[in-house]
C-alpha cells in the first residue's frame, strides 16, 4: 500500500516538475519573438494566443486530470468510459475547429482587425490534434503511468517553442507581413500538439491501458461529467488566458472609439502584451504548487483529517502570498531596466508595473482554486472567476478611456483581486485556516517587502548614476544585480522575522515540493 502511494506521489511530482518547465518555456519564448517581430508583430500573435491558451488549459490539463480520476473510480466500467472519452474529446475538437475556423472573420472584425482572420484560422487547426493528446494523457495517468504524460508535455512545448521561433525567424527574414508571420508562428502550436499525440500513440500498450472495444456503450453521463470536471480542473490555468481574451476584444476597440488611430492602438496593445510573460514568470511557483496540492487535499478530505486540511491550506496560501508578493514588488521596482533588457526599450513601463500588482492575486487564485477543488468546492472557484471576467470587462470599458494602458492593467488587478478575495473567504469558511494568524505576521510580511523594495531602488539609483546613458547592456546588468540583491534581502528579512517556521522551511525546501511531507512535518510540530 505504501509503495503504491509513494508511486502516486512520485508521479504527481513528475507531472508538477514537467508543468513547471512547460510554464517557463511558455513565458520565455515570447521575449525573442517580440524582439524579432516588434510590438506590432507581438500584438498580432497575442490576439490569437488566448484561443491556444484556453484550448491547452482544458485539453492538456483539465481533461487528462478529469479522465484519470474517472478511470481510477470507474474500474468496472472502463470500457464504456474509454469509448465515451474518445468520442467526447474528438467530437468537441471537431466542433471547436469548425466553429472557430468559420467564425474567424467575424471574430477578427469584432476585435477591430479583419487581418487577424488568418492567424485565428491557423490556431483553429489545433483543435483537430489536441483530442488525441488529451485522451491518451488522461488514460495513461488513470493507469498510473505519469512518466509518458510528463515527457509528452515537455515534447509538445519544446516542438511548439522551437517551431514558433524558427518559423518566425524565417518569415521575418524573408519579409513576410506581421500577420503572415503571426500565422506561421501559431502553426508551431499545432506542430507541438501533433508531435505530442504521435508520441503518446506510439507508446500505447495493451498491458497498461485497455484496448478500445467497439461494442462498449457511449454514456452521456460520463461525457457530461468529463466536460464539467475538465473545466473545473483547468480553472487556475484559465485565469490569465481569460484576462488576455478580454483585452484582445476590447483594448484596441476602446482606444479607437476614444479617437486614436487604429495602427497606434494596435501598437500599444503589443506594448501592453509585454506584461504577459512577466505575469507567467511571476506566478509559475504558485501555478506548480496548485497542481501538486489538489490530489493531497482530496486525499485529506477523504480521510476527514480536518486539522491537516487546515495546515495544508494555511501553508499553501502563505507560500503564494509571500512569494507572489515578492515577485510583484520586485518586478515593479526593476520594471524600467527589465523592460529595456527584455524588449529593447522602456515603453509602457508604468502600465506593466501596475499589471505586475496582479501577480500576488493570481498566485492566490492558482493556489486557492486547487485547494477549493480538493475540498469539493470547484463550482465556487468557477463562479469567482466568472465574477473576475465581469469586472475585467467593465473595467476595460471604463478605465481604458480615462487611464489608457494603465487602465487596462488596473482592470486586471481589480478583477483578479476580487476573485482572490472571494476564494479566500470561501477557504476560510471551509477550513478556518486564518484562525492562528496575527496582525504581527502581516506587519512582518509588509515590512519585509518594504525593506526589499528600498534596497533594490537604492541600488538602481546608484547603478544608474555609475553608468552613462541607458543602454540594453546597462539595463541587463542593473536588472540582474537588482534581482539577486532583492532576493537576498527578502530571504534574509523573512528568515529574521520568522515569516515561516522552521517546520515550514523544512517542508518547502527539504521535501522539494512534496505536499504530503509538508502536512506530516507540520502535524508533528503542531502545538499540543
Amino acid at each position: 500500500m505504501n509503495t503504491k502511494k509513494s508511486s502516486v506521489w512520485e508521479g504527481a511530482l513528475l507531472l508538477t516538475a514537467a508543468a513547471l518547465v512547460v510554464k517557463l518555456l511558455s513565458a520565455v519564448y515570447r521575449i525573442p519573438y517580440q524582439n524579432m517581430t516588434g510590438d506590432f508583430g507581438f500584438y498580432v500573435f497575442q490576439q490569437a494566443y488566448p484561443f491556444y491558451a484556453i484550448a491547452a488549459a482544458v485539453a492538456f490539463t483539465g481533461f487528462p486530470m478529469a479522465l484519470s480520476k474517472m478511470i481510477a473510480s470507474e474500474k468496472s466500467n472502463n470500457d464504456h468510459l474509454i469509448k465515451t472519452s474518445i468520442w467526447t474529446s474528438f467530437l468537441l475538437g471537431i466542433i471547436s475547429f469548425i466553429s472557430l475556423f468559420l467564425s474567424a472573420p467575424y471574430i477578427a472584425n469584432i476585435m477591430g482587425d479583419s487581418h487577424l482572420t488568418l492567424p485565428i484560422r491557423v490556431i483553429s487547426i489545433l483543435f483537430l490534434f489536441i483530442p488525441l493528446s488529451a485522451f491518451l494523457r488522461g488514460t495513461y495517468q488513470g493507469y498510473g503511468d505519469m512518466q509518458l504524460t510528463a515527457v509528452s508535455q515537455l515534447l509538445e512545448q519544446t516542438v511548439r517553442v522551437s517551431g514558433i521561433l524558427l518559423i518566425s525567424f524565417y518569415l521575418v527574414r524573408e519579409g513576410y507581413s506581421s500577420y503572415e508571420t503571426g500565422a506561421g508562428a501559431l502553426s508551431g502550436s499545432v506542430l507541438g500538439a501533433a508531435a505530442s499525440g504521435v508520441f503518446l500513440l506510439f507508446f500505447w500498450r495493451k498491458g497498461i491501458t485497455p484496448a478500445y472495444h467497439p461494442q462498449a456503450k457511449i454514456r452521456i453521463t460520463y461525457g457530461a461529467e468529463l466536460l464539467k470536471s475538465s473545466i473545473y480542473l483547468s480553472l487556475s490555468a484559465l485565469v490569465l488566458a481569460l484576462m488576455q481574451l478580454v483585452d484582445a476584444f476590447l483594448f484596441v476597440n476602446v482606444w479607437v472609439e476614444s479617437g486614436m488611430q487604429s495602427y497606434d492602438a494596435k501598437l500599444l496593445k503589443g506594448v501592453f502584451d509585454r506584461g504577459q510573460p512577466l505575469l507567467q514568470l511571476g506566478t509559475v511557483a504558485a501555478a506548480s504548487l496548485a497542481l501538486a496540492v489538489v490530489p493531497e487535499m482530496a486525499h485529506l478530505v477523504q480521510q476527514k483529517r480536518n486539522a491537516d486540511i487546515q495546515l495544508l491550506t494555511k501553508l499553501s496560501v502563505k507560500i503564494s502570498v509571500v512569494f507572489g508578493g515578492a515577485a510583484s514588488v520586485g518586478l515593479i521596482c526593476i520594471m524600467e531596466p527589465l523592460n529595456t533588457m527584455l524588449f529593447k526599450n522602456a515603453q509602457g513601463s508604468s502600465a506593466l508595473a501596475v499589471l505586475c500588482l496582479s501577480i500576488v492575486s493570481v498566485s492566490i487564485i492558482y493556489t486557492s482554486t486547487g485547494l477549493l477543488q480538493g475540498i469539493g468546492h470547484g463550482r465556487y472557484a468557477a463562479l469567482s472567476i466568472l465574477a473576475a471576467i465581469f469586472v475585467k470587462v467593465a473595467g476595460n470599458l471604463i478605465l481604458i478611456r480615462h487611464f489608457g494602458m494603465e487602465g487596462a492593467a488596473l482592470s486586471t488587478v481589480m478583477a483578479t483581486s476580487i476573485a482572490a478575495v472571494l476564494q479566500l473567504i470561501k477557504l476560510q469558511t471551509a477550513t478556518k485556516f486564518l484562525s492562528n494568524v496575527r496582525a504581527v505576521n502581516l506587519f512582518s510580511y509588509l515590512f519585509s517587502l518594504g525593506v526589499m523594495a528600498a534596497g533594490v531602488l537604492l541600488w538602481i539609483v546608484i547603478a544608474e548614476n555609475i553608468f552613462e546613458g541607458v543602454s540594453r547592456i546597462n539595463a541587463m546588468f542593473i536588472s540582474i544585480t537588482s534581482s539577486v540583491l532583492g532576493g537576498v534581502i527578502y530571504l534574509t528579512v523573512i528568515i529574521k522575522f520568522k515569516i515561516f517556521s522552521q517546520a515550514e522551511w523544512e517542508s518547502v525546501f527539504h521535501s522539494a515540493g512534496t505536499v504530503k511531507k509538508v502536512v506530516e512535518r507540520l502535524k508533528k510540530r503542531r502545538p499540543k
